[in-house]
């Protein structure tokens, strides 16, 4: 009963229409999708650490500066969008703060983010268990067995710390979701003045415990787009993209130069870095516009692929990093071998979660849509 109740509750996700045009539907998918991929460039990360110098330190050659371009550059901008995109069409449907209005959305926030969320943590402890068994650990290891876990220790895990790590997102996701009729009301009567401070704390790295302040602010920003019935369809310059881009790059390169220097500025670091995720956001935004403004990319081979982004997210790792290692004992550790793997493993990766996502959705396609919240 309980089964045929979830699914009931995804058919009503079905029929809700949100309100945006094809082309802003198409452009959040794309966008959403080509995220992801980012994401798991950033987690594909793994340059070699130099152990043996007085202080331990990256090893600075082709490997290094194409690793940290990509991933600590390039692909930053990703959880941003994410959480912009997220607190956008969370309030596009909020007309007056009511009560009901977020209660309804409570509702369907259980099915779309924690029920996936809890599934897919719980995936992650069978998958590391499993591998546990085959793979035969050191004693040395044994404490963190998961069949050793205390029954705490193992709802810890799957609540607040699942071993899929990325899943933070939700959770982060969850906790704003929980707080949004807050949002809602300081966007309501501080106007941008929310935005503003929240961006201080971005800057400034400040802690707030149950969720980062990176997730606070781009959510908000996406709140206060929706709120503000700004529509996103007109945020255009596709003509404009380039400066942008270029800006962009530069910002990544000049951070990467600073850092090879050995520059101990933190706040210079930490300036670039985030203004370069700023205009990142920008650039890919308005680099959309100029590609596919005058296309329907929902007819392009490609557009299927979107609709596996959330099984993608949320499958790609422990499989990531398992890839990585066997990769590792196939090819030797060189910096060659590094910078292949990095660019492989994703690549690995994607195709067999999408391969994983296609043939899901076809044997067990009410399964699928639980795990993926109706997606």
């Amino acid at each position: 009963m309980q089964f045929k109740a979830s699914l009931r509750q995804f058919s009503k996700l079905k029929e809700e229409k949100l309100l945006m045009n094809n082309y802003l539907s198409a452009k959040l998918k794309a966008i959403s999708f080509f995220s992801i991929v980012m994401v798991i460039y950033v987690h594909s990360y793994n340059l070699i650490i130099d152990l043996k110098a007085d202080i331990a330190s990256i090893k600075w050659d082709y490997n290094s500066f194409i690793q940290l371009f990509v991933s600590e550059g390039i692909s930053r901008i990703a959880v941003p969008i994410f959480f912009a995109i997220s607190g956008y069409l969370f309030f596009i449907n909020i007309k007056n703060g009511f009560i009901r209005e977020f209660l309804s959305k409570y509702r369907k926030r259980i099915y779309t983010l924690v029920l996936p969320y809890l599934l897919w943590s719980i995936y992650g402890v069978i998958f590391i268990l499993i591998l546990q068994s085959v793979t035969h650990p050191k004693p040395s290891s044994m404490n963190d067995l998961i069949i050793n876990y205390s029954i705490t220790h193992l709802l810890s895990t799957i609540i607040l710390q699942p071993i899929p790590y990325q899943l933070w997102f939700i959770r982060d996701l969850v906790v704003l979701v929980f707080i949004s009729p807050v949002i809602y009301w300081s966007i309501k009567y501080s106007k941008y003045f929310i935005v503003l401070i929240f961006f201080i704390t971005w800057l400034l790295k400040f802690d707030y415990v149950v969720f980062s302040n990176e997730a606070l602010l781009f959510f908000t920003i996406g709140a206060f787009l929706s709120i503000k019935g700004i529509n996103l369809q007109n945020l255009k310059l596709k003509n404009q993209y380039l400066p942008f881009c270029i800006s962009w790059i530069i910002l990544i390169i000049f951070k990467i130069i600073l850092i090879y220097f050995g520059f101990e500025n933190n706040y210079l670091i930490t300036g670039l870095h985030k203004t370069g995720i700023l205009i990142g956001i920008l650039a890919i935004w308005f680099l959309y516009d100029h590609l596919f403004e005058n296309k329907n990319v929902s007819d392009t081979k490609f557009y299927s692929l979107f609709q596996y982004t959330f099984f993608l997210y949320a499958f790609h790792e422990p499989i990531l990093t398992n890839i990585k290692r066997i990769l590792y004992i196939i090819v030797g550790n060189t910096e060659l071998n590094s910078l292949l793997i990095f660019i492989s493993a994703p690549v690995f990766t994607i195709f067999i979660a999408i391969l994983c996502g296609f043939c899901l959705k076809r044997i067990l396609p009410n399964f699928y849509y639980l795990i993926t919240g109706g997606r």
